[in-house]
């Protein structure tokens, strides 16, 4: 019987040390971040910890301020856009509603009446006619659809000019208002993210500036910073 000697055996491998999981020192939620922002440059300006060599104190209270405002503006415009966009959903069901009895109209007095859809602004979509989809190009059929309905006598129906002038001229508002909104609200967004940026790079430094600086109480230090939670 053959024998194996200590000598021979291959070691066990040392296990791999398990990586350390470190809980995130920054909240994802902008309004939360630029809180922490606040409270961090507030505790910083009147600290014995010195600036760092690409950001001062004062530099960075100011990208703390501009941030905060920023989020103020993004959360803003979203609220202006909110009423907006509902009234327009509104009135587009109600558009489509009347549409319908605009088609009985030239089904009752024309033998082929998708040839008159055109000058009505009604266009094909899928398997059959509506008013287009794009609410720029709706407001502009609203006005094609008005002419027509004069133009063919239909404006004196119950479904006729009375019914559709001022829905017309509310939803090309509406239109306006919203894409004017949009527009502004994209700058505030653009904003917004530029400013988390700057503030996420120097909340991350000045981290690592206070253990550098306290490495025997950093938590503590971060504690009084603002950075108090364990994860966001």
């Amino acid at each position: 019987m053959s024998t194996t000697s200590p000598a021979s055996v291959a070691p066990s491998p040392t296990p791999a040390p398990k990586p350390v999981r470190r809980a995130k020192q920054l909240p994802d939620v902008a309004l939360a971040l630029s809180a922490l922002a606040t409270t961090a440059a507030s505790k910083w300006q009147g600290d014995e910890l010195p600036a760092l060599l690409w950001l001062t104190k004062t530099d960075f209270a100011a990208q703390a301020a501009a941030f905060a405002s920023a989020c103020t503006a993004a959360e803003a415009a979203g609220d202006t856009r909110t009423p907006q966009a509902a009234r327009l959903k509104a009135l587009d069901t109600l558009l489509d509603k009347g549409l319908g009895f605009v088609k009985n109209y030239l089904e009752e007095e024309y033998e082929n009446p998708k040839a008159y859809y055109p000058e009505f602004g009604i266009e094909k979509f899928n398997k059959g006619y509506r008013l287009p989809k794009d609410r720029t190009e709706r407001a502009a059929a609203l006005t094609k659809l008005l002419a027509a309905l004069v133009k063919y006598k239909f404006d004196k129906k119950k479904y006729g000019t009375a019914f559709w002038q001022p829905l017309a001229t509310e939803y090309a508002s509406l239109v306006s208002a919203s894409t004017e909104a949009a527009g502004s609200r994209s700058g505030k967004v653009s904003t917004k993210v530029q400013g988390e940026e700057k503030v996420r790079k120097a909340l991350r430094a000045l981290i690592h500036h206070l253990k550098a600086n306290y490495p025997d109480s950093f938590e503590a230090r971060l504690r009084e910073y603002g950075f108090q939670k364990e994860s966001y």
